[in-house]
């Protein structure tokens, strides 16, 4: 299970739209260190349908609290590490996602103030840094944006998976042999085609199924209608 943490989080909108973000991407547990007054009629306004991530999320008077019972817990800052500060080096949420499917247990992502961010002892208490890429003419994000980029990547890998998991079989070499065969067939005995074309259609209709990837099940399918 994975919560999403905020760490002093200063207005009432930003907590909403957090709140807006994670139904998007299918996140339920939100955990908030500090005043409960964050969650206002604005949030609730900003989070739209997702109210009920704002009904059922959990306060914590310190950050030790909040993340005590987790079995892995990732930063998030805009600051750049580099061999000076080693405790610093951040991952990229596109590398997060390809790590954070295999990890087991509670998984925290904490999120620091808007205006300074996490501190340096509460990016020491967390196991992995992560920093989203930005534009050095304006590197700092909104904190609801930075939520929503990291959260879009590990749905993005989540349905990915899942995918994965349920994709066909792809096409062989002997069915795609067989496709382009009777492909070329239909094109010899299709008298509507110019006689100098027909090479160049079986060239190119080879070219595309090479690079598609079809699966089994499309090359059939596409056999049947050619025979």
């Amino acid at each position: 299970m994975i919560s999403v943490i905020l760490v002093n989080p200063k207005y009432s909108g930003n907590v909403g739209s957090i709140a807006r973000v994670m139904m998007n991407f299918d996140f339920e547990n939100l955990r908030i260190v500090g005043n409960r007054n964050i969650i206002n009629d604005e949030a609730y306004m900003m989070a739209v349908h997702a109210k009920e991530i704002l009904d059922n999320a959990s306060f914590y008077e310190s950050f030790d609290d909040a993340i005590k019972d987790l079995d892995f817990v990732i930063a998030t800052s805009g600051a750049r590490g580099g061999d000076r500060n080693l405790k610093r080096v951040p991952i990229t949420p596109k590398e997060l996602s390809d790590k954070i499917l295999n990890i087991k247990g509670n998984i925290g992502i904490v999120f620091g103030r808007e205006d300074d961010g996490l501190r340096n002892e509460e990016i020491d208490k967390c196991d992995l840094l992560v920093s989203i890429p930005t534009s050095k003419k304006y590197p700092i994000m909104n904190l609801s944006h930075a939520v929503a980029v990291i959260l879009y990547e590990i749905y993005t890998k989540k349905v990915e998976n899942k995918f994965l998991d349920i994709k066909m079989r792809e096409a062989s070499k002997e069915d795609k042999e067989l496709l382009i065969k009777k492909f070329n067939e239909f094109i010899d005995k299709n008298k509507k085609i110019p006689e100098h074309k027909k090479e160049l259609c079986k060239i190119i209709f080879k070219r595309l199924v090479n690079r598609a990837f079809i699966s089994g099940k499309e090359a059939w399918t596409l056999m049947s209608a050619f025979k």
